[in-house]
């Protein structure tokens, strides 16, 4: 599946050639200095493929949530990973991490790209994407835009909500927008896992694909914890 555009001027797949300069820049100075890294052309290339390989680890977890491949997801992370989402901290990928995507994320609903609402696009320095490598090539740090929409149960006893349930609906949704902050490591094996992943928001609005207008909302901030919210996080922040 295609991942769609945030807008004209930014795109979530990847210009690995448009982007070279900067990954060299970020390596040199996660090496200990642009002269240092200058030095050692075998670490640029190193590094440089390192990024290159997490940019694509990127891709790969945003085609999963567009698939809705809860099992795929689930396997990015590292054993120990935390998910910072909406005011709660969902922790341990066995745990937390699996109720989060699995239980509280509704299937199709929730983490799927979609175009931002037309009046709430962010602002060129907030999509921005930036990604270092540390120089032992064990750990990273990256930033990403996103434009998604999220989903979450219509909290309500009514029998018109029940029959939506039953058909996979009674589902609010609208559109969100900001930036993941992700930490990765690799694991025994040197495969890259994601370690800590933070979803900031930056804008939401009531908003369908298609719709020539959005409104802002507000949504409240996670404020009871599991096992009290049978999906809710493990820690508030």
């Amino acid at each position: 599946m295609n991942i769609l555009k945030l807008n004209s001027r930014r795109s979530f797949i990847w210009n690995m050639g448009a982007g070279a300069s900067a990954v060299l820049a970020s390596a040199a100075a996660m090496a200990g200095g642009e002269t240092a890294a200058s030095a050692d052309p075998a670490l640029q290339v190193t590094l440089l493929q390192e990024e290159q390989a997490l940019r694509k680890f990127h891709q790969a977890f945003e085609q999963a949530m567009n698939k809705g491949l809860n099992e795929e997801i689930l396997g990015m992370f590292a054993d120990d990973a935390e998910v910072v989402f909406n005011g709660g901290v969902f922790d341990q990928r066995n745990r937390g991490v699996t109720r989060l995507y699995r239980d509280r994320f509704q299937t199709a609903k929730t983490g799927r790209t979609m175009p931002p609402a037309p009046g709430f696009e962010l602002a060129a320095d907030e999509q921005r994407d930036s990604l270092e490598v540390s120089a032992d090539r064990m750990s990273a740090k990256a930033v990403f835009p996103y434009s998604i929409q999220v989903g979450i149960p219509l909290e309500s006893d009514s029998s018109l909500v029940a029959m939506a349930r039953l058909h996979g609906e009674g589902v609010r949704t609208w559109w969100e927008g900001g930036v993941y902050k992700v930490a990765y490591r690799k694991d025994v094996a040197g495969n890259w896992k994601i370690g800590r992943l933070e979803y900031e928001t930056l804008a939401r609005a009531d908003y369908r694909p298609g719709k020539r207008y959005a409104q802002p909302i507000s949504v409240a901030r996670m404020a009871t914890r599991f096992p009290e919210d049978p999906q809710g996080p493990d820690a508030l922040v």
